[in-house]
């Protein structure tokens, strides 16, 4: 009958949480043994179900009837639970109890250690135990033979995979996702501070870690120049228990230096993609033709579930180099007439070290030099930006087409680079 029983799906009754280790069950002399084991249901339908007519069984002995509990001490502790009955309102948790929970003999220690929420439904079995007492080994399934309907714990149809085992002293097994069936992948030690959670959700059914980390953030190519798109592959790693889409990703060029995304900052929002628990997945976002210079990119995981946000924004620096020689010009053409637009030419520089002398000059085609922006002077930094406005010493220079030459000396080494830029009148 219990065989068959087990092929039954979608039953509303299911086992969510097993205290089988009861806090001092082996570690302590005199300990209290099964007196605090418990099995949690949850009914997930939208009916109430009677629960006078279900089982319990640990295949250790006979099935046990489940009961109203009756002993009306738990009411000192706990005043707001319900009791005298076995009526499970829909979407609502019960929590079977040894029936000498409230016992007077409190040899062993650790009395009545659970917080159960108010108006629990409290059960317990026909039997002084559950089962024949639970031990870390024991599989476990709750069924009614009217109702046609059976839940279990422990995979009992599968005796090789070595489930259930020790979840550690005082830890109870908690089901992690509830629309997945009794599988070993679907059960965690309880990740509560307390151990367990008997009459509310369970800890790992909210145990969402996403995260980043700066190896989370990959360019390509690695080295970037000016006009090229780079590719980014941002790796999100989910450390929590429970797979999850509902999240999304900022990606943000931090300009200001803020750590944080302003709205004139962000280069986009993506979508997140299904991610396992304990698994990786990875997003890509092309960035196409990021300006000369050092861009602190921000990556920020939006996800109101996480359960851990520390590790939700992460920054890495993007380099965006000359294409030659390291020098940039911007715009192409400029024309410096006052109008405030392209009034001045933005020369970006890179040099291989600081240190050395750098002298950056305007010439025309015929080769003569028409001005200097910077000439020999010392570089305590390896990058700059310089801004030329169509002047010379003599005042304005002529519509033409003019060189950007860069010279740079260091120790015994020379950098040189130059561009060409448009000045239109």
């Amino acid at each position: 009958m219990l065989l068959f029983l087990l092929i039954f799906a979608d039953s509303p009754i299911i086992i969510t949480e097993v205290m089988s280790n009861v806090k001092g069950t082996e570690s302590d002399p005199g300990s209290p043994g099964d007196r605090n084991e418990f099995v949690e249901i949850y009914n997930q339908s939208a009916d109430t179900i009677d629960l006078a007519h279900y089982f319990i069984c640990d295949f250790d002995a006979p099935a046990d009837t489940i009961c109203p509990w009756e002993n009306d001490v738990i009411l000192i502790n706990y005043p707001h639970v319900r009791i005298h009955s076995t009526l499970m309102y829909p979407y609502t948790y019960a929590v079977i109890l040894d029936s000498e929970y409230c016992s007077i003999d409190t040899s062993g220690g650790y009395v009545q250690p659970y917080s159960f929420p108010d108006s629990t439904l409290i059960l317990t079995t026909d039997e002084s135990t559950i089962g024949n007492g639970i031990t870390i080994y024991d599989p476990l399934i709750v069924y009614s033979e009217i109702d046609a309907c059976t839940s279990s714990f422990g995979t009992p149809f599968d005796t090789l995979d070595n489930f259930p085992s020790d979840p550690g002293d005082g830890i109870s097994w908690e089901r992690i996702d509830l629309d997945i069936p009794d599988e070993p992948s679907n059960w965690h030690p309880s990740v509560d501070s307390a151990g367990c959670t008997p009459g509310r959700e369970n800890s790992t059914t909210s145990a969402f870690d996403l995260a980043l980390d700066e190896q989370s953030i990959l360019f390509t190519p690695a080295s970037v120049k000016t006009g090229e798109d780079v590719q980014i592959e941002i790796r999100v790693k989910n450390f929590g228990l429970r797979e999850t889409d509902e999240y999304g990703v900022v990606v943000f060029d931090d300009e200001n230096r803020d750590s944080g995304a302003n709205a004139n900052e962000i280069l986009t929002q993506l979508d997140g993609i299904m991610v396992n628990a304990l698994d990786s997945v990875s997003l890509f976002y092309t960035y196409e033709h990021p300006s000369q210079g050092a861009h602190v990119l921000g990556f920020e995981i939006t996800f109101p579930y996480d359960q851990n946000p520390d590790n939700n924004l992460v920054f890495k620096e993007l380099q965006v180099l000359g294409e030659i020689g390291e020098l940039a010009l911007s715009p192409q053409i400029f024309s410096p007439n006052g109008d405030g637009i392209d009034d001045v030419l933005q020369i970006d520089y890179r040099l291989p070290q600081p240190g050395g002398n750098l002298t950056i000059s305007i010439f025309d085609t015929r080769g003569k030099r028409i001005h200097d922006i910077l000439k020999n002077e010392l570089s305590n930094q390896d990058r700059g930006t310089l801004y030329w406005d169509g002047t010379s010493s003599k005042g304005e220079v002529a519509t033409s087409i003019y060189i950007v030459y860069l010279e740079y000396r260091y120790s015994n080494k020379i950098t040189k680079a130059k561009k060409t830029t448009v000045l239109a009148r």
